[in-house]
């Protein structure tokens, strides 16, 4: 959302190069999807050397929660930001006049304010479809969206509108969804569900650390867990796969197979 203030989806598709999909309204979605396995493949191919058939497949796949929402949409022709009016008239009083403010409103309809979002039906069906292609090619997936999924993860103000759409499909593939990494909430936050076992992590945000603290995170694929390795006032943990239920075959490595990411 802080990007959206200052910058046109376009201005942020050229700065940032993030694959936008242009969908049938006309508007501009963030939403897609990253293969390591295919990317390790391709530099591995262009090295000459062999690559490991029993190395764990892993898919990155981003949702865009201000799919639906009043940033950077125009007021006039754009469908999505017509429904973003229509759900915060609905569920927050305060709105249009205080529209950032959850004043009065219950715990969880607190997320209907102006600086959130919410994931439209076409994104939905494309993470439904990407989890299931995932799925059949035996790829296990850790999903990225800046506003949290899971309500224990964070405050409930900072949730995505849908929340408990894009949970309920995620619980649906808990034998191939590793994890969900968030941002948004700034104190961060962290839960794994009990219905699923998937980890929920929203991490500490930068621009809460004063200076000299410097608040950022590197995170460690192994074949059986996740270590995040924190720094400033980012919290350091690890998550374990127990819930994929994957079969874990030794590895040359005496600790497991390690990929790491900044």
């Amino acid at each position: 959302n802080h990007e959206l203030y200052c910058l046109s989806r376009i201005d942020l598709k050229e700065k940032l190069r993030i694959p936008f999909t242009t969908e049938p309204t006309g508007d501009l979605v963030g939403y897609y999807t990253h293969s390591l396995h295919e990317y390790d493949k391709e530099k591995t191919s262009q090295s000459q050397e062999i690559i490991d058939s029993e190395q764990m497949k892993l898919r990155f796949l981003f949702i865009d929660s201000y799919d639906i929402s009043l940033l950077d949409r125009c007021p006039q022709t754009s469908p999505k930001r017509q429904l973003a009016h229509k759900l915060l008239s609905a569920n927050n009083h305060n709105y249009p006049n205080n529209e950032n403010s959850p004043e009065g409103l219950g715990e969880f309809e607190k997320r209907f304010v102006a600086f959130n979002g919410g994931v439209d039906k076409p994104q939905l069906e494309w993470l439904e479809k990407s989890l299931q292609s995932a799925k059949e090619n035996n790829e296990k997936v850790i999903i990225f969206s800046h506003q949290p999924i899971h309500p224990g993860s964070s405050g409930p103000i900072c949730l995505i509108w849908n929340y408990d759409h894009v949970l309920t499909i995620l619980r649906k593939y808990s034998d191939v969804v590793i994890a969900s990494f968030s941002g948004h909430a700034h104190k961060g936050g962290y839960v794994r569900d009990a219905e699923s076992g998937i980890h929920f992590r929203t991490l500490e945000a930068v621009l809460e650390s004063p200076d000299p603290i410097r608040t950022y995170g590197i995170v460690d694929v192994w074949e059986d867990q996740l270590k995040v390795r924190g720094w400033g006032n980012c919290m350091s943990d690890i998550y374990d796969f127990d819930h994929l239920f994957f079969s874990k075959k030794k590895s040359s490595h005496p600790e497991g197979s390690l990929t790491t990411y900044y």
